[in-house]
């Protein structure tokens, strides 16, 4: 890559990182959790990431360092790839730290797993980024002017689910306890789960915005306030924009 290339990449990257904060009344944006994640996990773990908004966090705020390696399944747009992927990951590397950063679409379609991650003892941590929805296909309905429809989902507390298949299960839902939460789902020394609600109206959004997308946008906003959920609009501008 051309260093003018590199550069204007580096600089896009370090602007981008500079934004991520703690969402509106203590939230958890996504890309926030990711952060405090990348912060503290080892220097040479090895993360997976459901393809949708977890891949997208991943890809954007996991710090390579040289050593560090990332799992998804970007040309495909495998849903639920994480944990099976972490499965594969821990036993082909059992002293490294595994990250498997699951969706709550995703491990909800694989309990399985948990059951299969207990019995073989492997110490995989896992984060559930639970926004109560199908988070990616709702950002391309919107996108394309369209009410977001069969996108919502009614979860389960998945550190209780997790913690009735046998592994260490703990949720947390407000930013200013993420640091510790995340520092102790890290430290346990077997499979570990760790729930956390994020902010639902958080949008994944390219370094430059492109027309389409944005007429999409505004129509879904319209038609939004024309159908009795203004308050849907305003809490999609409130926390990307404002």
């Amino acid at each position: 890559m051309p260093r003018s290339e590199a550069h204007t990449l580096n600089a896009t990257r370090e602007s981008e990182r500079a934004k991520i904060a703690a969402g509106h009344n203590g939230s958890i944006p996504g890309s926030y959790l990711t952060q405090v994640i990348s912060s503290q996990a080892a220097k040479d773990a090895l993360f997976t990431a459901d393809d949708g908004t977890p891949a997208a966090w991943a890809y954007r705020h996991i710090e390579a360092n040289g050593r560090r390696r990332i799992f998804g399944s970007p040309l495909h747009g495998t849903m639920a790839n994480g944990m099976p992927s972490a499965i594969g990951l821990q036993k082909a590397e059992p002293t490294r730290q595994v990250v498997c950063m699951a969706g709550d679409g995703g491990i909800s379609m694989l309990f399985g797993d948990l059951m299969t991650v207990v019995a073989q003892e492997l110490p995989i941590k896992i984060a559930v980024y639970d926004n109560g929805k199908y988070g990616f296909v709702e950002i391309e309905q919107k996108a394309e002017g369209m009410l977001d429809t069969f996108t919502r989902l009614k979860n389960p507390n998945f550190a209780g689910v997790a913690r009735a298949l046998g592994l260490w299960g703990e949720t947390v839902s407000s930013a200013d306890q993420l640091d510790t939460a995340v520092k102790n789902w890290l430290a346990q020394p077997g499979p570990a789960l760790r729930h956390v609600h994020v902010n639902p109206m958080q949008l994944v959004m390219p370094p430059f915005m492109q027309a389409e997308p944005a007429i999409g946008m505004a129509l879904y906003s319209a038609r939004a306030i024309l159908h009795g959920r203004g308050g849907d609009a305003w809490e999609m501008v409130k926390e990307n924009f404002l």
